[in-house]
């Protein structure tokens, strides 16, 4: 199974080093990473994980056969030092996918700013948004915007918390199954969401989405549970590995 982690939390934990979250992925047994970025494109945090990734060697790609960049949110207002900034994150991680949230500004969605990102070489992907955003999450929207990127992303978690029976869900996936590159998976509990799903109040309902997924197609897992040691990261891990694997030995 293609399964990783988003490198997020470690950021939030003030771990910027590449080689220090490399060995922690390692050790819980990833070989996908989401490298992100925070959602300007030129706040402090954000130029500290830039610099991280622009000086240090980026994940060795014999363990980790897939990468992927979370980019900061695109607004249309973006200049040729923004798109470049994104260009050279992709080329540097050697990432398949530059991923970003599909958000409206003044009510519509910067498709220009997509059409120029897409233009430039950059592997654009974009997902399907939560319930506290006031857009992202619309099929029909969803649907014309992937007419113009390369990608999607289901954030299975974000699915769910629109729609608790996965309906919804399972919309998605169909509406984007040629475009999917891989899955966002965590939980919610009552205090929280994006939690880690074996901890999950929310965990049966997810796992069995996962599965009718995995019973059409393989789909390449990032986790975005808060984990707090590599333990916890390859807790995770082997839970969905054992949960998917015995799902389809059953069917």
């Amino acid at each position: 199974m293609i399964i990783g982690p988003s490198n997020g939390w470690l950021y939030l934990k003030k771990v910027y080093s590449m080689a220090e979250q490399e060995a922690l992925f390692k050790e819980a047994g990833a070989n996908f990473v989401e490298i992100c970025f925070s959602s300007k494109w030129y706040s402090l945090e954000n130029r500290k994980r830039a610099a991280s990734l622009a000086n240090s060697q980026c994940f060795n790609s014999q363990t980790f056969h897939h990468k992927s960049v979370h980019l900061p949110d695109i607004t249309g207002r973006e200049t040729d030092r923004e798109f470049s900034t994104a260009q050279k994150a992709v080329l540097r991680a050697n990432a398949s996918f530059a991923l970003t949230h599909p958000l409206k500004i003044e009510d519509e969605y910067p498709i220009k700013s997509y059409e120029t990102m897409v233009q430039m070489g950059i592997p654009l992907a974009i997902e399907n948004m939560d319930r506290r955003k006031s857009s992202g999450f619309y099929l029909k929207e969803l649907e014309k915007l992937l007419d113009i990127v390369n990608y999607f992303v289901l954030d299975v978690q974000h699915a769910f918390e629109h729609d608790s029976t996965m309906k919804y869900a399972f919309d998605l996936f169909e509406m984007a199954r040629t475009k999917l590159a891989y899955l966002h998976v965590s939980g919610e509990t009552l205090e929280r969401n994006h939690v880690l799903l074996f901890k999950a109040a929310n965990c049966n309902t997810i796992i069995g989405f996962l599965a009718k997924v995995f019973s059409k197609i393989q789909v390449p897992i990032i986790l975005e549970g808060e984990y707090s040691t590599s333990e916890e990261l390859r807790q995770e891990i082997t839970f969905l590995v054992k949960k998917l694997s015995g799902e389809e030995q059953n069917r």
